[in-house]
This record gives structure tokens, sequence and C-alpha cells, in this order.
């Protein structure tokens, strides 16, 4: 008999489809993950985007959901500040569901990642991205970091009047996407929020996008032009002075997406989006602004008020700590530096598509909040968005000034498929020989209260032997006879899946599981099962159990055995307390 992984889950997806039917009486005390179900009266809104939406956290402390999807999203981001800050809602509370991500590009809001299935069934979505798309990231570390200390970045932008340099190139390549492509991007990725049914329902939703801000003083006072922040490098190279040219040129693209996205809302998407111009709001506490000093550029506290842009400090220098021994704190060597980086780079706009991109940890944070908002910052783009908000008249209430809660159902109204109570679903997880990046499978079967089978995902042997790929980029949406689709994502860091139901989260990690480990029967040699590449490697399961309807403290704990076929399982059910 194969060792077989257990689990036992709090049926976080069944009990929110419950609660979206409005069986269950009151959920507002329920938690799953790091998300929360919340009050019928809070008034539903959510933040998507990339790391300029989400923030980038760099300790354990300003986490905002344990670093959920390995996203770093952080607590000094607007969209836990205005969580935070309840004048602006009224009589409701806040209905705040963050999907945001570092990393992410324009593709990953209403695809990819799927952001905008993680905010639950919103009145507003705030928007940031396109920052990676148009290779900001690229532009800081090749044009002011030079973060591998071996590479010859070329001449500074200032006397590179070839325009060979690597910092030219960067800066070239994002006037040619910002010029020719970008816009098709936005308006691509605009009217597919809009198309997703968590909101093409809603008559009342409104989509806020928000800019991004210039990174420099404006007036370009000339006292920065010998401020340089690159890393000692083992070569002769140029030293990337921040030059009134260099600094221009930066602004000049940042001020063009602003743009850009300012004319395509008010062209194409007036009745349904609005414009945040958030570049406003960081006039004066930009990078080389006059009168300020080169420690103002390096000031470590996240409420500094005369930047609210984060530079590059060490990890000593963040963590507020003696730096190694040895270590000289304000002369970091070349050696040092590629010790500390090892082949990373600098800020979290370089992560990419998919679910945080590599290296998302706060451990890394240090490296990876440069050229993002510091708390100061974040909070004057929160004001930005709360007076849009005032403007528009939101949160609106249906009558009166109090939220009005929905009517529960009528005896008349019709069943929903299945039997209402108690429901549960197995998975099976397959990791196959292919590479990391799409070698995980699940096969799963979901069931209600009576033991039917209210969903399974079907195993083609031609076409997925192993069943549907749960791959970062490639989720699967399991569709059963709940009113929505269960999202399953695998993840090799930290050997976990991750699930997503109407925007409700958690994972096979959570405090409330207790799993085991795969299934060595099958592997790890490769080719054998199905005579190719796709051959199973190893495999775990998991038997996910969940709530009674009226028994909140208590839950159903399945174990499942597998045979050596892998075609049956027996299971047995205890309940224990939690």
């Amino acid at each position: 008999m194969a060792l077989s992984r257990l689990s036992c889950f709090v049926g976080a997806s069944c009990l929110a489809a419950l609660a979206s039917a409005s069986i269950l009486p009151d959920l507002q005390s329920f938690k799953a993950s790091k998300t929360r179900l919340v009050k019928r009266d809070a008034w539903p809104y959510g933040v998507i985007g990339d790391s300029w939406g989400s923030g980038v956290s760099y300790n354990d402390d300003v986490l905002y959901d344990g670093n959920l999807d390995n996203c770093l999203r952080t607590k000094e981001s607007h969209g836990p500040q205005m969580e935070a800050d309840t004048s602006w809602l009224g009589d409701f509370t806040s209905g705040l569901r963050d999907a945001a991500c570092s990393g992410s590009q324009l593709v990953d809001l209403a695809k990819g990642q799927y952001q905008v299935g993680k905010v639950g069934q919103p009145d507003l979505i705030v928007m940031t991205s396109g920052g990676n798309n148009a290779g900001f990231g690229h532009i800081v570390d090749v044009c002011i970091y030079h973060s591998d200390p071996t590479h010859n970045y070329g001449p500074a932008y200032k006397d590179d009047t070839d325009g060979t340099g690597d910092c030219a190139v960067a800066l070239n390549q994002a006037t040619n996407y910002i010029q020719n492509t970008m816009q098709q991007d936005l308006i691509n990725t605009i009217n597919d929020i809009l198309a997703d049914p968590n909101v093409s329902n809603n008559p009342d939703f409104l989509l806020y996008l928000t800019g991004y801000a210039q990174f420099f003083g404006t007036d370009y006072d000339p006292w920065c032009n010998n401020e340089a922040w690159n890393i000692n490098t083992v070569v002769f190279a140029p030293t990337p002075y921040l030059s009134v040219e260099l600094r221009t040129a930066f602004n000049d693209r940042v001020s063009a997406v602003n743009t850009l996205y300012k004319n395509t809302v008010a062209s194409n998407f007036a009745d349904k989006a609005r414009y945040i111009d958030s570049d406003a709001a960081f006039s004066g506490h930009r990078f080389c602004e006059p009168g300020a000093t080169h420690a103002d550029q390096l000031n470590t506290d996240t409420n500094f008020d005369g930047v609210y842009l984060w530079n590059l400090n060490w990890p000593w220098q963040v963590a507020n700590v003696d730096p190694p021994a040895g270590q000289d704190p304000n002369n970091v060597t070349a050696q040092e530096a590629e010790d500390l980086f090892q082949g990373q780079g600098v800020t979290a706009w370089t992560g990419g598509s998919g679910s945080g991109g590599g290296g998302n940890e706060p451990s890394n944070g240090w490296r990876l909040r440069p050229f993002h908002p510091r708390t100061s910052g974040y909070t004057a783009i929160k004001n930005a968005i709360l007076g849009q908000l005032k403007t528009d008249g939101l949160p609106k209430a249906e009558s009166g000034s109090s939220p009005t809660p929905s009517p529960s159902p009528s005896p008349s109204s019709t069943p929903p498929a299945y039997a209402p109570g108690t429901c549960s679903f197995h998975l099976d997880e397959w990791e196959s020989c292919l590479d990391d990046s799409k070698n995980l499978y699940a096969q799963i079967k979901m069931f209600d209260n009576d033991k039917n089978v209210i969903g399974q995902t079907v195993v083609d042997p031609a076409k997925n032997p192993l069943g549907d790929p749960i791959n970062v980029g490639e989720s699967l949406n399991f569709q059963s006879k709940l009113p929505f689709a269960l999202q399953v994502t695998g993840e090799h860091q930290g050997d976990y899946v991750q699930f997503n139901y109407n925007g409700l989260n958690f994972k096979s990690t959570d405090s409330q599981c207790s799993v085991g480990g795969w299934d060595p029967r099958d592997g790890p040699v490769c080719g054998l099962r199905f005579g190719n590449q796709n051959a199973v490697s190893i495999d775990r399961s998991w038997m996910v159990g969940h709530f009674e309807a009226d028994t909140i403290n208590s839950a159903t704990k399945w174990i499942a055995r597998f045979h050596a076929s892998h075609d049956t399982f027996t299971s047995f059910s205890k309940a224990f307390p939690f």
C-alpha cells in the first residue's frame, strides 16, 4: 500500500459557495488563510496590479497577508491603508480584497494570475499596472544601480552619443513599447476585466486606474548631477551619474505612460473607468528635489516625508542592525555585492509574469523595494483615490445613508443544484518529469452534503493522463455545481497548493491542515508509466474537509488511502475541533 499525503482543510470553497447562496445565516467570523468573509454591510472593492499596487514587503511585520501567492503585498500600500482608514466608508465596513502582485504584467490582471477573479464581486477595482511591460525595472537597474558587478553597462546616458549603452537601449525599448504596443495591451486588459463575470453584471462597477509617479524632481535641480547610486564593479565602466539628461528621459517615459492611460480611459471607457493622477501627489517629494540632501535620498524611515520613494538600502540598513562582522557599512565591495545579489538584480519591477516571480520573499525586500513608494508615498496615492471616490459619490447605499443587506432567499426560491450543509473535495496532485514551470497536475472530485458527486475532472489518457495542469500562469478553474469555479494553483516554492473561490484564498499549508509527504512509489524514474516524458514521477493526495453548516467550531477530517492501482481509495471521517 502506498504512503499517502493526508490533509484536512476547513472547507473554504464549499462554505463560500453556501455563503454566496445565502444558505448560512452568519459567516462574518469565519476566516480561511488570510482572506476574510466580510459582513453583509461591507462595501466590496479590490486592488489589482503590479508591485506599485501590492507594495513590496521587506520584513514580516509589514506583510499584509503572510506573503500569500508570493506577492509581497504590504500593509503600507494604498489598498490596506484604505482599509485601515474607515473615514470614507460611512456606515459601511471595508470589503477589501487585495490581489495585486509584485512582478505581474497587464496580462495577469484578467488572465495569467487572473487577479480579477481573486477580488470577489466588487463595486470598485483600483488597478496599477504596465510598468513591468514598459521595462521600468530594467531601466532602474541598467541606468542607475548596475547590480551585476561583473558587467560593463557601457557609457553613462548623458555621454552615450551612439545610443549603444545598456541604459540608452533600455530607454529606447521603453519608448518603442509605449508608442506602438501599450495602448492596445491596455485596451485588451480593460475589456477583459469588464467582461469578467465577477463584474460584468454589476451596473455600478467602476475601474480606477492609477498612474505612476515621475521619479525625479521635475525642475531638474543641478545639485543631483553628481549623485550616483551604482554598485561597485570589478570592471572599468563609467559612473552612471544622475544627470539632468537621464532624469528627464526616465521621467518622460513615466509621463508618457500616464498620458496614454488617461487618454485611453477617456476615449474608450469613460462610462466604466476613471484615471487617477497619482503623479501630482508626489510633487516636491521625489528624488533629487531642490534643497534635498544625499542623506535624504537614502533615508530608511518608511514614514519619511522628504522623499516618498525607497532607494537601495543594504539589508542591515533595512533591518536597522549592525552590518556583518568585517563589513564596511558604507562601502560594499564588488565581491560583497555579488554575494548579496546572487545575480537577482534590483527592484521588484523585474519579476515578470506569474505568481510573484522569483525571490519574492520579505528577506529580499531590501533589493526589491527601490523606486517603489514608502508609506508616506502610498498615503499620498490613497488620498488621491479617496478624492476621486468622493467626486463619484462612492460608496453608495441603496437607500438612505445605511447599506441595505441582501435579502435572504424566499421559500419559493429555486433550490441549489447540490445538497447544502456539508461538502468536500478530494484532490490528487501529480508531478511529471517536465521542468518546474509546467509539471504539476491535479485530479479533483467534489461531493455535496449527501455525498453526491457535484463535479470532477476528466482524465483523458491520450491528452492529460495525469489530470489538468495547475501550474503558475496555468491555473485550473475547476467547475462544479457550486456557483463559482474553484481556482487551483500548484506551487513549487513552499510546496503547497493554492486555492481561490470567488475571492476567498486558502492553501494546503494553512494551520487547519495536516499534510504528509509525497508518494515515491511511481518515481523518481520517468518515462515508464505512460511511455513518454509525461509519465508520473511522484504523487500525493489530499482529502479536503469542511465545516458543517450549523457547527462553526467543528470540521470533518478525511483520510485517504490509495491502492496500488490508484483507481480507488477508501476513506473514513473523524470530527475534531480546531
